[in-house]
């Protein structure tokens, strides 16, 4: 039974991948039109009040940037093919994904969280969403240099957890929409929220699975 236990966690362990490995290389593709620079583009049409102040503008390509890197990069980290068998490969990854957090992603997503539409709870969810990002992802470079490999893996769990946040925040706000009936600032603040703590939630629980805690005892007649 646990045998049959630990088939299925990793087969559902590679699904899990599957669909975060497409999810993220797709908002990766639907972020290539920003590069044109023109503002009249998807997110840019709702930020009209800020769209043409330049501390701002830059800050969100900045941004973008690294988050595109992080998001990109992230799955292929998690794949132990990778991981053993093309090792200076996941190290040079592995330090692009954290530099483009630490120095690019996490600092912009920071100030643009002052700029959030939806008011004074949302810059704060947004805030703690860039605080977040750089601490796990601080402690997950940490664990690392302290070759401390089982708390590395399980730091860039929620590391790359909050790093999704930017695919599911672009599906819960479409979702809230169709089912609920409150009005689309309403759903702004929620995401803002939900976006990275659930993320983080599930991040927990796939840790607690994967790491031994939880086990199967063999029933016996």
């Amino acid at each position: 039974m646990q045998r049959n236990f630990q088939g299925f966690l990793s087969f559902t362990s590679f699904l899990c991948w599957s669909v975060v490995a497409f999810l993220a290389l797709f908002l990766f593709y639907i972020t290539i039109p920003y590069w044109s620079f023109r503002p009249d583009i998807n997110f840019l049409l709702e930020k009209e009040a800020v769209v043409n102040y330049m501390p701002w503008r830059a800050a969100f390509y900045i941004h973008i940037l690294g988050g595109c890197l992080a998001i990109a990069l992230g799955p292929f980290q998690f794949l132990k093919y990778i991981r053993k068998n093309f090792v200076k490969a996941h190290r040079l990854m592995g330090k692009i994904y954290v530099s483009s957090i630490l120095f690019i992603a996490a600092p912009t997503g920071l100030y643009m969280a002052l700029f959030a539409e939806g008011g004074w709870l949302s810059s704060i969810g947004f805030t703690l969403m860039a605080v977040l990002w750089f601490y796990t992802t601080w402690v997950a470079y940490r664990k690392i240099r302290e070759r401390d490999f089982v708390a590395h893996r399980q730091w860039m769990i929620r590391s790359y957890a909050v790093t999704f946040s930017a695919v599911t925040l672009r599906l819960w706000v479409p979702c809230l929409s169709m089912l609920t009936e409150v009005g689309h600032e309403t759903i702004i603040v929620l995401t803002s929220w939900i976006s990275w703590f659930f993320n983080l939630l599930f991040a927990e629980f796939f840790i607690f699975f994967r790491s031994g805690s939880f086990t199967l005892k063999k029933i016996t007649p």
